[in-house]
């Protein structure tokens, strides 16, 4: 640097300061402006990478869209459904996942516009269309819209972009979410530990909640990271040899932290399915299956009353035969959902509806805990078919393609509404990404072709 240069910094650097300290002395509020100057830049960076379609920019959008729909900043009661900085932000998120999609539409549009993706486009359209008869129609209409928006991005993504790429970077987005989890969990119990209510009467239990709002959310978060591990460690391996143990062990631990049976189960299922019912490997399904019959012999002469407690967390045999309390409130749900059998509640209303019939049910609860009696209550008879109609659809396709990734995401989707209202609650969520993941990705024999010199594509069964 010359001398010159030096005196024009030193100016620069000089004026900068006289500036900012007139503003102290006379105007302390425009503070404020120059403080945002920066958010604003990166914000028209982001804006400007997206309209272009930045390979980076895309992918840091999708690692924090997907960190921060997931993630919880507060500590609210069970019943205030009001609309706080944590909702905003979450809406905010997903215009903009729209708007990444929209601006793109000519690249994804014609592919998704086919026979086959017909009945999953009527059922979103009618999901919509129950916005007409909800309690609260603009909550139904967000919540739609994030489904919408979480399609339509996953749509965008997979017409543009390496799909391991893709997946990489949402399982880092989980690792992340997993570990800031497990260390709020220890640093801050009260807001780290899963919390629940029993007659008004405020519970922390040991179970990790971390910033997912609750343990079963994080589990779901947790499992999702650890199928996507488990369909494409070799791609990842390809990446970082250390990617993909390091990522799988955190997700495991945050999972087993959760105590959450059923995430954990499904998981170990799609696996299995997917990789272990295969001629190739039948050997080792045979004999995973007559070791778990030799665990069956030993522990049942023991007595059923004692199976039940050894999977039980509380180990009362009732909170297994009722599926900890799910009984009362499937039943309580077919008789609200007989009442308004063709269109439902409206979509995600049924966090107005349930809490109006705790009696019947016998406690507070917000979802019916299970896909398709939320969908028969929220959407009616007409909204269960479309969805039963668009599963079975894109099931016929990923078996006619042998897609085991297709299969293992309709999986995940169904296993976790065997118990939970999967991703069709209120806003979108990750079992929702999972069926926009199924219903979007591109069939197997186009990425055959654009992917036939990548010697670790292992996308379809054997």
């Amino acid at each position: 640097m010359t001398l010159a240069e030096r005196d024009v910094l030193g100016l620069f650097l000089a004026t900068a300061v006289a500036v900012l300290a007139g503003m102290v002395l006379f105007d302390l509020s425009s503070l404020v402006a120059i403080a945002a100057l920066p958010a604003v830049c990166l914000g028209i960076a982001l804006v400007w990478g997206i309209a272009r379609s930045n390979r980076v920019v895309i992918l840091l959008h999708l690692f924090a869209s997907v960190f921060l729909v997931q993630a919880v900043f507060r500590i609210r009661d069970y019943q205030d459904k009001d609309v706080d900085f944590q909702v905003i932000l979450k809406i905010v998120i997903w215009m903009t996942v729209a708007f990444a999609a929209l601006i793109h539409a000519r690249q994804w549009l014609r592919i998704l516009l086919i026979p086959s993706n017909f009945p999953w486009i009527l059922f979103l359209l009618w999901i919509a269309a129950t916005t007409v008869v909800s309690p609260v129609p603009a909550y139904t209409a967000v919540s739609v819209f994030t489904v919408m928006a979480c399609v339509l991005f996953s749509a965008y993504l997979f017409s543009s972009f390496d799909e391991v790429e893709i997946f990489a970077t949402i399982v880092a987005a989980i690792a992340l979410f997993c570990i800031i989890s497990i260390v709020v969990y220890f640093a801050i119990p009260e807001f780290g530990h899963y919390v629940y209510w029993v007659n008004e009467e405020r519970f922390v239990s040991p179970r990790l909640a971390g910033i997912a709002g609750s343990a079963n959310n994080m589990a779901l978060i947790a499992a999702f990271s650890l199928v996507v591990i488990g369909l494409y460690a070799r791609e990842f391996h390809r990446i970082n040899v250390f990617f993909a143990p390091l990522a799988g062990l955190i997700s495991l631990i945050a999972l087993l932290m959760t105590n959450s049976r059923g995430p954990l189960a499904g998981t170990l299922i799609i696996l299995f399915i997917v990789y272990m019912l295969r001629w190739r490997r039948l050997y080792a399904a045979v004999a995973m299956f007559s070791v778990g019959l030799l665990a069956l012999a030993i522990i049942l002469p023991k007595g059923e009353a004692f199976l039940f407690k050894m999977v039980s967390r509380s180990g009362d045999v009732g909170e297994i035969t009722s599926f900890t309390g799910r009984t009362e409130i499937w039943h309580a749900v077919l008789k609200l959902a007989s009442a308004e059998p063709w269109m439902g509640y409206g979509y995600a209303s049924s966090v107005f509806v349930l809490p109006q019939h705790a009696s019947e049910v016998g406690f507070a609860t917000s979802h019916a805990h299970n896909v398709f009696l939320q969908l028969l209550l929220t959407t009616g008879i007409i909204g269960v078919a479309l969805f039963v109609v668009a599963y079975i659809t894109v099931l016929i396709r990923a078996a006619v393609q042998r897609d085991r990734i297709v299969f293992a995401m309709l999986l995940f989707v169904l296993f976790n509404g065997i118990t939970e209202s999967s991703g069709f609650t209120t806003l979108a969520n990750i079992c929702t990404f999972a069926f926009a993941i199924a219903v979007t990705i591109p069939p197997l024999i186009k990425n055959r072709k654009i992917h036939e010199n990548h010697p670790a594509y292992q996308r379809g069964l054997s």
